[in-house]
């Protein structure tokens, strides 16, 4: 498709080159002479150039949109495979929003510096190569006057693109900060309205908006510098050949015809110059955009789903083993946490914010691994296992309950993609949603809003517990996944997960502690370290702080 593309491109300059040589011929020729019985066919061929031309032309645009919008589709597709697949400490450093801008600003303006260079600059090189060369075949001495502008036009190429890259580059990165700002207002919409915090925000927006408008004015101030000034250097070219070219035609050195065919051909020569300042201007652009998506393209430590040992069949034994683990090398979140949970055992943590509950599954499923210490299963320490068979082994209930925008089927389809009619109905009937989800119009095909918002906090909980029936996996992970929900929807979440537990080993954080009295063993966690474990019943009499927080549950419980 490319080499077509310049196939084209070659054509249609080859045939601007015609109209110049008719002029010449009619001034020449066809009109001292009074040859009218020429005029129609030399008028002919000077049309029949400009339509296959612009036929050409247009041929060459659909090829070229066609070739652009694969380009975006297959970088924008490497660039999503990428991101999907970076661990998710790179995640905790980055803005959403600026992983957006990258995704639908910088992946256009990178292809461009492809189609600007290759189709563009190579187009109007070869126009000022050809024009050029057949100017110097038809008087050398007048072409290389006339060529006189153009090292300066050349250097202030090269000057301009020195001069403006790092602008460009820091105004990608304040139209990035903007979109990360509108982002986290329309996520926190809510929260806003709640707190009153419009104000707040909008001036956050608007400071924001000033530096981007900074920036750009930066950016554009060195183009309304650049542009004009090229233009002038141009245009005192096609100056320099009227003065000289009628002096010539006063001594008789040129002929008036010669003198309108190298005008025509000036015209040729430095439009494609002016063209290359605008692809000149578009690939500082697009390297700087090209730049932001090749940093995560370049980006090291991409999880590998497929390397490892396959854990099926899995029983469910884990052993964890003098985890020593922190978000950051300097701050630890686990010491020394040592537990072992049995093939269809019911295991559960608690402990006050920030004790390391949530951080045992993070580190379970390898969404990131200790600095010390190992967890097994099966008797296979899990960083030999291959991430993705880990993964499919392990059903993952958030606290959160996120869903996806779209409808409760494809929601539900996360968990297993091939799963039947009946076989979706079976699972929201054993998550006790089925009831609520006939009773909407749509059925499975209701729209859930972004996050689920067009669902109640127990409906959206109900959802993700349907799907992990579907995932049917033999480790069942549940984060506090009753904590935000009332008594009614809370009671009918905990039906669900009794029976989503049977059979499975299942690892419980618990909120409400009445949730959790009949697991076979409650391990108690505090400031990182493993404090206590036993049953409820035993934990009451030997743990102080268990019974401590079990008084505090009592009193938050919801009437």
């Amino acid at each position: 498709m490319a080499l077509l593309q310049l196939s084209l491109a070659i054509a249609g300059t080859l045939l601007i080159l015609v109209f110049p040589g008719i002029v010449q011929r009619f001034i020449d020729e066809i009109i001292p002479s009074k040859q009218t019985h020429l005029i129609w066919s030399a008028g002919g061929l000077a049309v029949a150039a400009f339509l296959v031309r612009e036929m050409l032309f247009y041929v060459r645009t659909r090829v070229n949109t066609e070739f652009e919008q694969r380009m975006i589709i297959d970088l924008r597709s490497q660039l999503h495979r990428k991101i999907s697949h970076l661990p998710i400490a790179w995640f905790d450093r980055q803005s959403t929003g600026d992983i957006l801008t990258k995704m639908a600003d910088d992946v256009p303006a990178t292809q461009r510096v492809i189609l600007e260079g290759i189709e563009q600059g190579f187009t109007a090189t070869m126009q000022i190569l050809i024009v050029a060369a057949m100017m110097f075949a038809a008087d050398w001495k007048l072409t290389l006057i006339i060529l006189a502008p153009t090292p300066f036009i050349a250097a202030g190429g090269w000057i301009y693109s020195r001069w403006v890259s790092p602008r460009s580059t820091a105004a990608r990165e304040a139209a990035s900060a903007l979109n990360a700002t509108l982002h986290d207002t329309l996520a926190g919409i809510r929260q806003i309205k709640s707190y009153t915090a419009e104000n707040l925000k909008r001036d956050e927006f608007l400071t924001a908006s000033n530096v981007l408008r900074k920036r750009q004015t930066h950016l554009m101030a060195a183009w309304a510098f650049y542009s004009p000034s090229m233009t002038f250097l141009g245009s005192l070219g096609l100056v320099i050949l009227l003065m000289v070219g009628a002096s010539w035609c006063i001594a008789g050195n040129l002929t008036t015809g010669g003198l309108m065919r190298f005008i025509l051909l000036v015209g040729f020569l430095y439009e494609p110059i002016a063209r290359l300042h605008g692809v000149n201007q578009t690939l500082m652009n697009g390297l700087s955009a090209a730049k932001r998506v090749f940093d995560i393209l370049d980006q090291e430590g991409e999880e590998d789903l497929e390397t490892g040992r396959d854990p099926n069949p899995v029983t469910g034994h884990l052993v964890f083993e003098n985890l020593r683990f922190g978000y950051r090398p300097e701050v630890n979140v686990l010491n020394d946490v040592s537990f072992e949970v049995k093939p269809r055992q019911t295991v559960a943590f608690v402990g006050g914010t920030g004790s390391g509950k949530t951080t045992l599954f993070q580190l379970l499923t390898r969404f990131y691994d200790p600095q010390e210490g190992r967890i097994t299963l099966d008797g296979t320490p899990i960083t030999e296992l291959a991430k993705g068979p880990l993964r499919d082994a392990i059903a993952y209930v958030t606290q959160d309950a996120f869903l996806f925008a779209g409808t409760i089927r494809s929601n539900l389809l996360l968990g297993h993609p091939n799963a039947t009619e009946d076989e979706l109905w079976t699972a929201l009937r054993q998550a006790c949603a089925e009831t609520f989800v006939k009773a909407k119009p749509d059925g499975l095909d209701s729209q859930v809003g972004e996050r689920g918002v067009l669902l109640s906090g127990g409906e959206r909980q109900r959802i993700t517990i349907a799907r992990a029936f579907l995932k049917d996996a033999p480790i069942l992970l549940l984060d506090e996944a009753t904590s935000a929900v009332d008594n009614q929807s809370e009671h009918l979440i905990q039906q669900a997960l009794k029976t989503l537990q049977k059979d499975r080993t299942s690892l419980v954080i618990a909120h409400r502690l009445s949730t959790i009295i009949d697991a076979d063993v409650i391990h108690v966690l505090r400031q990182g370290r493993l404090l206590a474990r036993g049953t409820h019943a035993e934990l009451l009499e030997t743990c102080p702080y268990y019974a401590e927080l079990a008084a505090q549950a009592e009193q938050n419980s919801p009437t």
